[in-house]
């Protein structure tokens, strides 16, 4: 009898070879390819959909942070150097915000820090004093030229770095990536040409050419740093939250020097009280002449700190790389509507050629240093 139920049993088995042996499911044979085609729909999405959210809003604040300077250096007196000293204090929460949402969680914020302050922080010292002098000339320079032209202008950076990275890099440029040089430069000077000659932007184009100098050093103060910004941080094992929170240090301490060195030069004796020190700080007049409109800019700046890594690892170089050309254009947009005029030709070719020549760079350059704006 057992022996009859054993003989059944294997026969019903037999009979049943799908139950026994089943071929692996599509979703382990395909992978990922399985998960996309079931969920990817809505990642896709979701990715388009945050591209266009960063996209937005790096051109957004890039745009908001030239034009409201031009229009509060304009109208209302402040010290430059108080106000970069302002956005870089407030850079900080800002970066421990993006080393929690990018650098790998709120755990990562105490040894980032305790790594800035021990790994090699002299490294990025001269790279953050280029960066600070930037900054203060950014604000003077628009004291001068239209927000427009300084955001076409400033981008003869793209030249200084490029021969930066021929010489120091040692990174060979295209044929056409030459001819792009080229069509920036060209399109440089018939910006500046424009603004001489006093356009739509300013009225009587009072002294353009001083600020079209102080933002193409501007340009050349920012270059330089970031090419060797740009090497040491493709050292193998470096971190680059660490370098960016030694960079916004040192930028607030060159900053303040700056400050205090003024202070002294003028007599104020800033080491006699910490009243004394505070206002040698903020240029001696506290904060003086800033208003709402000011410290709306000082947010802006500060926004870097989390705006570019977060454009870089979410939406991609190429989205960086095209904000900057799409905010050149919606700032003359917008200047053109505040002033209810056009642009005048010379400024529009310059613009076009500029644009132009920044599109054909980047078809071979796909990468962009961490942090490119201070």
């Amino acid at each position: 009898m057992k022996l009859a139920l054993v003989v059944c049993g294997v026969a019903g088995a037999l009979r049943r070879p799908a139950l026994r042996v089943r071929p692996p499911p599509k979703r382990e044979r395909l992978g990922e390819a399985m998960v996309t085609r079931t969920t990817g729909g809505g990642e896709e999405r979701a990715a388009r959909y945050r591209t266009a959210v960063l996209f937005g809003a790096l051109v957004t604040q890039k745009v908001a942070a030239d034009t409201l300077t031009g229009w509060t250096r304009a109208r209302t007196t402040y010290s430059g150097a108080t106000v970069s000293m302002l956005s870089e204090i407030a850079k900080f929460p800002v970066l421990a915000l993006a080393i929690c949402a990018f650098g790998g969680g709120w755990r990562r914020v105490k040894p980032t820090i305790q790594a800035a302050l021990t790994d090699r922080p002299m490294a990025t010292g001269w790279i953050a004093g280029a960066y600070a002098a930037q900054n203060v000339l950014y604000f003077a320079a628009l004291s001068y030229i239209s927000a427009a032209s300084y955001q076409v202008l400033s981008q003869s950076k793209l030249l200084f770095t490029a021969v930066l990275a021929v010489t120091v890099l040692r990174e060979p440029l295209s044929l056409r990536q030459w001819g792009a040089l080229l069509t920036l430069l060209v399109g440089s000077l018939l910006v500046q040409v424009s603004e001489m000659a006093g356009g739509v932007y300013l009225e009587g184009g009072r002294a353009a050419l001083y600020g079209g100098f102080l933002t193409v050093l501007g340009a050349l103060l920012s270059a330089l740093p970031n090419v060797w910004y740009e090497k040491l941080l493709k050292t193998e094992g470096e971190d680059e939250w660490v370098r960016n929170v030694q960079v916004t240090c040192w930028i607030f301490l060159w900053i303040a020097a700056s400050q205090i060195w003024h202070a002294l030069r003028a007599g104020a004796r800033p080491f006699a009280s910490f009243a004394r020190f505070g206002a040698a700080l903020f240029g001696g007049t506290g904060l003086d002449g800033i208003t709402p409109a000011v410290w709306l800019v000082v947010g802006l700046k500060a926004l870097n700190g989390i705006l570019i890594p977060a454009t870089l690892k979410y939406a991609g170089n190429l989205v960086y790389l095209y904000a900057k050309p799409t905010s050149i254009v919606a700032t003359a947009f917008l200047v053109s509507l505040y002033t209810h005029t056009l642009p005048s030709p010379a400024f529009a070719l310059g613009a076009a050629l500029v644009i132009a020549s920044m599109l054909a760079f980047s078809q071979k350059n796909k990468t962009v240093p961490a942090e490119d704006d201070h």
